[in-house]
């Protein structure tokens, strides 16, 4: 059975997206409810708000994924959500590997009764959908950058040990990042124009949108985008919107 056919087969069923705007935006939950379309996706602020639902049917619940910045709080509450939600794969939604071993690190402490699935935000937009299709077909998704943490639980001591450094190392590379990030974010400086342009991307507009909107051709927008991706030194546009995102279009990074 193929994952396509697997989504088709379900009816009446949901999955719940817990994070704000910024972590989940309007765009990905529509791009979601249009691709599966015998899928209800819904975005909820918080954890509390989750386990609030009054369900009918919340065996109906095939995924419920949380964003990296409620991972303390996802630890806590893991076992209460799991309960819940019997039948619901809970995934970890992150944009930072580092944030993601270390929460893995905490889970392996806490042996939860089934181990969560991991939903990397930064892939380009067809595999973001077929990483989000397995999750609603009740797969366990576990990225490359995980395996080594992930796939030691049940090994020898000297293995246990071998992980136990792994955490180690990851908060060590999470907190090594993080100091990186932000020295990054206080030396970038983009003009008013780039900015404009980085702001269009993070909303989800494609590149003739953006031009109509700013009076530039679509020549120029691709300039500025090109400009945008060397300064801030990610990959592609997407890289980019999440940096957008997550220094919230500051204004003291515009001049």
């Amino acid at each position: 059975m193929t994952s396509k056919e697997c989504v088709h087969e379900f009816s009446g069923i949901a999955c719940y997206f817990v994070g704000n705007s910024h972590d989940f935006s309007s765009s990905a939950i529509d791009l979601a409810t249009i691709s599966f379309s015998s899928v209800k996706f819904e975005r909820l602020e918080t954890i509390d708000e989750l386990i609030a639902l009054n369900l009918e049917r919340p065996d109906r619940v095939r995924s419920v994924i949380l964003n990296q910045s409620m991972g303390k709080t996802l630890v806590d509450q893991m076992e209460r959500i799991q309960e819940a939600f019997p039948s619901a794969t809970i995934a970890f939604a992150y944009r930072q590997a580092e944030l993601a071993k270390s929460f893995l690190c905490k889970m392996r402490e806490l042996h939860p009764r089934r181990r969560v699935a991991f939903l990397p935000m930064n892939r380009d937009l067809d595999r973001w959908l077929t990483l989000l299709r397995l999750l609603v077909c009740g797969e366990n998704f576990v990225p490359d950058e995980l395996h080594d943490i992930f796939f030691h639980g049940n090994d020898t001591a000297s293995t246990s040990e071998k992980t136990d450094h792994a955490c180690e190392a990851a908060r060590a590379a999470q907190k090594e990042a993080l100091e990186a990030r932000t020295a990054k974010a206080v030396g970038i400086r983009l003009t008013t124009r780039e900015a404009q342009v980085l702001s269009c991307v993070a909303e989800g507009k494609q590149n003739k949108l953006i031009a109509n909107r700013l009076g530039l051709s679509e020549h120029t927008v691709k300039l500025h985008i090109h400009h945008v991706i060397a300064k801030l030194g990610v990959n592609n546009r997407t890289e980019a919107a999440v940096w957008f995102l997550e220094n919230h279009g500051s204004d003291h990074l515009v001049q």
